[in-house]
């Protein structure tokens, strides 16, 4: 039985999720059928967040989340939860949610939106560039950690060698690469900043694919 707060951006967390017996369950999907590739958008509390549903005929919901079917021969659902997750989306549902004394998406309002909606080869290749810049992203997100693991482990045996007394100019002299060039830890802080600098703005929250 899903909630608001089991959808989050790009999953489903079921980390923290209420079940109903089968004859519960029949009868509500019989009002609300979640199946795969459908959108789920959560309405109350954090208003906004987005996700496709991963299975079919296994889950069921609650009000706090809204189920959006759509025709596959006119929209791309990977493009339809992009562009709600977009801050050009995002903007209008928060605009909407306010309108209540506390934040909620209603249905009619979920209707008002104004999704672009360009020819469904456009979407598909939408799609395609956004994933290969989300792939992109990570990497750049990798190299940035291996990065400071480099500078953190560098600068730990560098500290233990100076307490140890063993920083002398014979060390200095035979580890010329972390005193200056490519793999010091100047040069390696340097790539980090870098690399911060091409990632786009993110939430914070780990991505699961499908």
């Amino acid at each position: 039985l899903l909630s608001a707060r089991n959808i989050q951006n790009g999953y489903i967390d079921l980390g923290n999720v209420d079940y109903v017996d089968d004859e519960e369950f029949n009868k509500i999907r019989g009002r609300c059928n979640p199946d795969k590739d459908d959108i789920l958008i959560s309405c109350s509390g954090t208003v906004g967040r987005i996700t496709l549903v991963d299975k079919s005929n296994n889950y069921v919901m609650v009000r706090s989340a809204a189920l959006v079917k759509t025709l596959s021969k006119f929209i791309d659902n990977q493009y339809l939860m992009y562009v709600l997750r977009s801050p050009f989306l995002q903007e209008q549902i928060k605009e909407k949610s306010r309108s209540t004394a506390q934040s909620n998406l209603f249905l009619g309002q979920i209707k008002e939106l104004g999704i672009p909606y360009p020819p469904l080869s456009e979407q598909h290749e939408i799609v395609r560039r956004v994933e290969e810049l989300f792939a992109f992203a990570d990497k750049a997100e990798d190299r940035v950690k291996e990065a400071q693991a480099h500078i953190n482990n560098l600068t730990q045996s560098i500290l233990a060698k100076a307490f140890k007394g063993e920083l002398t100019a014979a060390w200095r002299a035979a580890n010329p690469e972390l005193i200056t060039g490519k793999n010091s830890a100047a040069a390696l802080l340097a790539r980090i900043k870098s690399e911060r600098k091409k990632l786009p703005p993110s939430k914070k929250k780990k991505r699961k694919s499908k």
